[in-house]
């Protein structure tokens, strides 16, 4: 459950200078987490943060006041097209104006609306009448939603057309004459379960033995494990089941108009609730089988309505009551857009402030899970078996493990309460590199380099990356003069337990030299020079692509459109992708340490006489499918 305050009376609420959105109350699944005393981590901070003004100087503090409002449950985890999201990109947005930089989106906004918002059938407006008499969605029917599988159409708009009985799906011996179809609404009966849907094989992935999951902590040991799979593949997983027979050439051949299947009464409520979900996608080029009939599933007492007898009594060819319908599984707009918010801090040198240097990162997160679970519980199991959050496969702990596990949890329960927990923060990913980028553009604010700066904060990410697909697809600004790209993505963890090679000056950089050596040249003579220099770990930039690193950020658009992009990051950790991913783990030292860094790179593209020289790109490192 989440807090009754109305998210409403959120958005409108005045930004204080220097001070994020308001947060509000938390949602019932954490309400503990506000009363709890002591730490149970020792990477633990404090439960909650008080805001206070931020200034020039990239701080801890900072991020900080920062970070515990941008990653609060208030925010619901930050989903591309819900509310919590677009929350952030107002706070994102209202404080680049706060800064003084210029709106470089849409329409002299800080906004670039990404086409991005839900698609499916409005169970309110969808009708199906049989004889005149409108049945009931969910009780006596659900639409079926059109997939490449099943070839079914999205829109079935019918006012009184005949239905024809056309016998069991998939049953090619049943022969019918294609003018007794055409025009019409055609019947089936759904094939048996049996013959559906096979039986599962295998075990489900939670009952492998934790001993049997190789270990791929830390680049090396990912790309010894990758090489040995390579070298050794095994049998594919076994499979769940699929349709014996997913389409049928006479409900989609045959000139019908619509496709009725008898088989509501089989499916669970989940099958049927499923008919009416709305997921999130970017608009479709066209609409999917567009020009094939639309069908729906109907229970059997629905047929008995339509053709006088029961289902066990018809015969093909039988003829019944007309059918009318209106429904239509369509996309539309998200009410809360996805945006990237993009500004430019225009440079000060008249022969260079029509190039650009770059920097991004991404704003939005998986939103709430619909799994609650003990906060510290997850905490503890992935402490000891899943080192690397959700890059490391659930599994049964040996018996020593759960040893471990069972006293981390039991440690935890002398400490607090159990913390009800459904709320997915993303305060690493990727809260940190959002604050991380606000407080850059706050450094920049009042300095003056010779290149203009671009600050983007990238939607979608985690989507697929959307936004920064989109941006480099539809440039605000033109892409031939952004002469350097940095993307920071998860830079909020690094302890040297947490990570491969970390420590509290760490960081990963992947892609540097892709397409400009000179560039990567650049990075490391400013680290050389730097008074706090950084330790560099390059051991995931390498051609076997180890997890597939390079290619699940949004450095990858930049790269395609010839860029010369840095990824940098502080490591995947435990905390990834999992409930537990919170302000209070992050390392906020090390953060401001990275975002000095960054910014000394920043300043030294922006203020160098020529911009990085691009070569080409590197023939052997990965293209992900560029």
């Amino acid at each position: 459950m989440h807090s009754t305050r109305s998210l409403t009376s959120v958005l409108l609420l005045p930004l204080a200078a220097g001070l994020p959105l308001p947060a509000q109350d938390h949602a019932a699944t954490k309400a503990t987490s506000v009363r709890t005393t002591g730490r149970v981590w020792s990477d633990e901070g404090p439960a909650t943060w008080a805001p206070r003004p931020t200034e020039q100087a990239i701080t801890a503090n900072d991020l900080r006041t920062r970070l515990y409002q941008f990653a609060d449950d208030s925010m619901l985890g930050r989903r591309v097209g819900e509310v919590g999201n677009y929350k952030g990109t107002e706070y994102i947005a209202r404080e680049f104006k706060r800064l003084g930089l210029k709106p470089a989106g849409d329409s002299g906004s800080y906004f670039q609306t990404l086409p991005f918002g839900p698609s499916g059938f409005d169970a309110a407006t969808a009708r199906l009448t049989v004889g005149g008499r409108a049945l009931t969605t969910k009780k006596d029917w659900v639409p079926t939603v059109p997939s490449v599988l099943n070839g079914f159409g999205p829109t079935m708009k019918i006012d009184g057309v005949p239905a024809i009985y056309a016998g069991q799906w998939g049953d090619s011996t049943a022969m019918m004459d294609l003018n007794a179809v055409r025009g019409k609404v055609i019947v089936f009966s759904a094939a048996p379960a049996s013959q559906r849907v096979a039986a599962s094989v295998g075990a489900p992935t939670s009952f492998v033995s934790c001993t049997d999951v190789p270990d791929k902590f830390g680049a090396n040991a990912a790309i010894a494990e990758e090489a040995r799979q390579r070298a050794n593949p095994s049998a594919p997983p076994p499979r769940r089941g699929v349709p014996t027979m997913l389409r049928d050439p006479r409900a989609t051949g045959a000139g019908a108009v619509g496709v009725l299947v008898i088989g509501l009464d089989d499916l669970s409520s989940q099958q049927i609730d499923a008919a009416f979900a709305q997921p999130m996608s970017m608009r479709p080029a066209q609409a999917l089988n567009a020009n094939a009939p639309a069908a729906a599933t109907i229970s059997r007492a629905v047929a008995e309505q339509i053709f006088g007898k029961p289902v066990s009594a018809l015969r093909v060819g039988d003829t019944g009551a007309p059918i009318s319908a209106d429904f239509r599984h369509a996309w539309r707009l998200s009410p809360y857009p996805a945006r990237n918010v993009i500004a430019v801090l225009p440079g000060s040198d008249p022969k260079l402030a029509g190039e650009y240097v770059l920097v991004g990162a991404h704003n939005d997160h998986v939103g709430v899970n619909p799994v609650v679970v003990d906060h510290d519980s997850v905490r503890a199991y992935n402490m000891v078996v899943r080192r690397q959050g959700s890059n490391d496969p659930v599994c049964t702990p040996t018996a020593e493990q759960q040893r471990k596990i069972d006293s981390l949890i039991a440690r935890a329960r002398r400490i607090r309460p159990v913390r009800r927990d459904s709320i997915m923060n993303g305060a690493d990913d990727d809260g940190s590199g959002t604050v991380v980028l606000l407080e850059l553009a706050e450094k920049f604010a009042r300095e003056k380099t010779g290149r203009s700066l671009v600050f983007i904060s990238h939607q979608g990410e985690e989507g697929g990356l959307l936004g920064s697909r989109w941006f480099t697809d539809h440039p605000t600004i033109p892409l031939s003069q952004i002469v350097a790209a940095h993307n920071m993505d998860m830079v909020g963890k690094g302890r040297n337990w947490q990570v491969k090679y970390g420590g509290p000056n760490s960081v990963q950089m992947l892609g540097a030299r892709r397409l400009s050596r000179e560039f990567g040249d650049i990075i490391d003579s400013v680290n050389a020079n730097s008074p706090e220099p950084m330790a560099i770990d390059k051991s995931w930039d390498v051609p076997a692509n180890p997890l597939n690193r390079f290619c699940r950020s949004d450095q990858v658009n930049y790269v395609r459109k010839d860029i010369p992009v840095v990824y940098m990051s502080l490591g995947y950790a435990v905390d990834y992708h999992q409930h537990t991913d919170e302000p209070r783990y992050i390392d906020y030292d090390h953060t401001a340490r990275l975002g000095r860094f960054v910014h000394s790179v920043m300043g030294a593209v922006a203020n160098r006489p020529n911009k990085p020289a691009i070569a080409g790109p590197d023939p052997t490192m990965p293209t992900c499918n560029r």
